[in-house]
């Protein structure tokens, strides 16, 4: 704790504890950011299931998919891997058990661990939505592609029958008839 401190109404000595508080309803604050955020987002993709149901196809777009992928990625690392981890106690408050049970006890009031657990469900549940989508697109796009490469070798054997189709005719039914009268007069001459 600081030497000198400004001077306040209140004790200096509850400094600390005036701190820990603080700390937990910033923490409950953010959180409720990003759950008011991740509400939003799931309003926005509320309709791909209808959608799927009534037209068989999500509504969106593939890049339209991986920018709601990737807003929803955001919102998992939000909540779980930046500094502000909140399944965690602080490390400051480790070497203080008092401030410790002070920003455990404001914590445990405002629930943030089980909302921080709501919100992680909310995600997996949008993130499992996702990759259904992501697989339903990956299949169209696989089907588009067979469906293109039957076409190319359709027209690579169109080609190649115009191109060798005289070529492959004899080789299947032998000497055209045009071909066996010049022969045939050839023939007789050369006797």
């Amino acid at each position: 704790m600081p030497i000198e401190l400004p001077p306040s109404v209140l004790p200096s000595e509850t400094v600390l504890a005036r701190y820990a508080f603080s700390h937990a309803l910033s923490r409950s604050t953010a959180l409720s950011g990003l759950e008011s955020s991740l509400d939003h987002y799931l309003s926005s993709v509320a309709s791909l299931p209808h959608n799927l149901q009534k037209t068989g196809k999500p509504g969106l777009g593939r890049r339209a998919l991986v920018m709601k992928l990737g807003e929803l990625l955001r919102f998992r690392q939000g909540l779980n891997l930046n500094r502000e981890n909140f399944s965690d106690t602080p490390d400051f408050y480790w070497s203080e058990p008092v401030l410790e049970a002070y920003f455990n006890s404001l914590s445990n009031a405002l629930e943030i661990r089980s909302r921080t657990r709501s919100v992680n469900d909310k995600i997996t549940y949008a993130a499992e939505m996702q990759s259904v989508l992501r697989e339903l697109l990956t299949e169209t796009s696989a089907h588009r592609m067979e469906l293109i490469i039957i076409a190319l070798i359709a027209v690579e054997v169109v080609i190649c029958l115009i191109r060798d189709g005289p070529e492959l005719w004899e080789m299947a039914f032998g000497k055209t008839e045009e071909e066996q009268p010049a022969e045939s007069t050839e023939k007789t001459y050369q006797v």
